[in-house]
């Protein structure tokens, strides 16, 4: 005999609208079945029950005594599913949708982490999704239609619709390369251009330009890209498996990358690093945030001040 565990709320469902309509034909039409699995689901009550259940007679399936109880019960049982289904679906619907931050790969080391930490303490909901996206010259537009809730970048907005905020300038760059790479013995820039560069695809320079290749340009020795990686992890590939070499401002960048094995950082000297970025502004890294039509910032003002300050403690 199956055990009444076995019985799917589906087969109780059957039961029940049989029970009211008489007819395994109407029944199987209102719930999109077929006739037989109808047959199959009462077959299967009546094996659990050691009784008929529905008596046919003309042409109609009379409930038998036990049936008339079993209504009761089952009906109860079927009103209570479909509450927990009613209440799991509010929830999902009523969810939170992700916040979505769109970023330059130097500044997206533990971003949604920190997030995260920081929207528990201030007693947010601690299943809030975050995500990263890659910054793109696009997302001013995703950050307006409301597809992206805030981007952090290299370069300033000038629409109105948003609020974009200086919040620190890199000071000082730091070369990455292989751990055993001779560059380490003339940490030079006039050393650096006889080896070919890795790029970012989003670099903090106008027209992604790079300040080492325009020097190298300047001393009659264009440099050599050997990748423009789209992150991080592809860029410590790249550096690993070649004698290619790195400048990267952002300190949590640069732990990163040096926490890699084969890898090594070390910082610029002032006097080079002033050389090289000849003709340069500081780079600096903006916030984006998306105003409402009074101008006031609609993100929250606990995500503002995780963010800057998540920016600020990259840099040291």
């Amino acid at each position: 005999m199956k055990k009444l565990s076995n019985i799917s709320i589906s087969t109780i469902e059957i039961f029940c609208q049989l029970y009211l309509k008489g007819s395994t034909k109407v029944v199987a039409n209102d719930l999109c079945l077929s006739q037989p699995k109808v047959s199959r689901a009462i077959s299967a009550l009546r094996e659990v029950f050691d009784d008929p259940l529905f008596i046919r007679k003309n042409n109609q399936l009379i409930a038998t005594e036990l049936a008339h109880h079993l209504h009761i019960s089952l009906s109860e049982i079927l009103t209570c599913s479909r509450s927990i289904e009613e209440d799991a679906i509010e929830k999902i619907s009523s969810a939170e949708p992700p916040i979505v931050i769109a970023t330059v790969p130097q500044l997206e080391i533990g971003l949604a982490q920190e997030i995260v930490n920081d929207a528990i303490n201030h007693q947010q909901n601690p299943n809030i999704a975050i995500s990263t996206t890659a910054w793109s010259e696009l997302s001013e537009q995703q950050l307006i239609d409301g597809e992206i809730e805030a981007a952090i970048c290299f370069k300033p907005s000038t629409r109105k619709e948003l609020l974009s905020k200086s919040i620190i300038q890199h000071r000082g760059g730091y070369l990455i390369a292989q751990s055993h790479h001779p560059i380490w013995d003339d940490l030079s820039i006039d050393n650096m251009i006889n080896y070919p560069i890795v790029k970012l695809a989003t670099m903090p320079f106008p027209a992604n330009k790079s300040p080492i290749g325009v020097y190298a340009a300047s001393q009659g020795k264009p440099m050599q890209v050997y990748a423009t990686a789209p992150n991080l992890g592809s860029a410590a590939s790249s550096l690993v498996n070649s004698e290619a070499v790195m400048i990267v401002g952002v300190k949590a960048a640069v732990d990163f990358l040096a926490s890699i094995s084969g890898i090594k950082a070390k910082k610029v000297d002032y006097s080079q690093d002033r050389a090289l970025l000849t003709g340069f502004s500081y780079p600096t890294v903006y916030l984006w945030l998306k105003r409402a039509s009074d101008g006031k910032v609609i993100s929250p003002m606990w995500l503002q001040q995780t963010l800057e300050a998540y920016i600020t403690k990259s840099h040291k």
